[in-house]
């Protein structure tokens, strides 16, 4: 199953409201985003969504990233997927592997 697509983080909107459980005030996150994909029958799709954003994610900066999902039930008992990582592409991104000191010292020089 494929579980990593490519997304475009374009915005966010912020729904405020108040914990059940604690009265604490609290907030969604849903990123803005930009889905290109390929359809067989129709050929290569452009979709705009939303995506819930996780609480170890929220501060994620706009951009282009993998996104990678996990099959996941809601509380209505609803089979659907759930983010659970993105990784950064792109010119901006920081590299997958940390630089060497012999590949810092090249750059500084």
């Amino acid at each position: 199953m494929d579980t990593k697509h490519l997304v475009k983080l374009v915005g966010y909107k912020v729904i405020p409201y108040r914990n059940k459980n604690t009265g604490e005030p609290e907030e969604i996150r849903l990123a803005q985003c930009v889905i290109t994909s390929e359809n067989i029958e129709k050929g290569p799709q452009v979709i705009v969504g939303e995506l819930m954003m996780p609480k170890h994610l929220r501060d994620t900066p706009l951009g282009d990233y993998i996104a990678e999902f996990e099959i996941a039930v809601d509380k209505t008992l609803r089979i659907g997927a759930r983010l659970t990582n993105l990784h950064p592409i792109g010119a901006g991104a920081p590299s997958a592997r940390p630089s060497s000191s012999k590949e810092q010292e090249k750059k500084a020089a």
